[in-house]
């Protein structure tokens, strides 16, 4: 899992947004507050519209505002809105078709780390991180190593492979 540059740049134009509050902010504005190149805000503007995070207006005085109550969307759906599924290896991909999957004594440790990542970032909104209200945390069954199993979703698996 890498937090690309994309990411990056949207995450700093949603923390302007977050703190204009429902006021319109030009992507030409945003993008030198935040140092972005403004034709890469532009697309990071893009793919936050479509994903229904943000909403864009035309014109004169046109601009972007969130479009979602920023206490209400984790960081995880931010993240996976501009640089798609959280993944940590191929074999964990929503796609993923690897032959070795079923034995490979590594899948488990892939998809837990891939569990314990979306726990931390579903854990705080979009809202507490530009705020510093509240900090990450994760669900205790990360701590329990009898649990590892279900979320690492070996649990029809034989002891030995998980």
């Amino acid at each position: 899992m890498d937090i690309s540059r994309k990411t990056d740049y949207a995450l700093r134009i949603l923390s302007m947004l977050v703190h204009n509050d429902d006021q319109l902010l030009s992507v030409r504005a945003a993008a030198e507050e935040v140092d972005v190149p403004y034709s890469f805000a532009r697309s990071i503007q893009h793919e936050l519209a479509r994903a229904g995070i943000i909403e864009s207006l035309r014109g004169v005085h046109g601009g972007m505002r969130l479009k979602v109550d920023p206490r209400e969307i984790s960081m995880r759906e931010v993240v996976e809105a501009v640089q798609g599924p959280l993944c940590v290896n191929d074999c964990t991909s929503p796609d993923a078709s690897c032959s070795r999957m079923s034995a490979c004594c590594y899948h488990p440790l892939w998809a837990g780390a891939q569990a314990l990542l979306a726990s931390y970032l579903d854990s705080v909104t979009l809202a507490d991180v530009v705020s510093g209200s509240a900090f990450p945390a994760v669900d205790a069954k990360f701590c329990d190593r009898a649990a590892f199993p279900a979320y690492a979703g070996c649990s029809g698996r034989p002891e030995s492979s998980c």
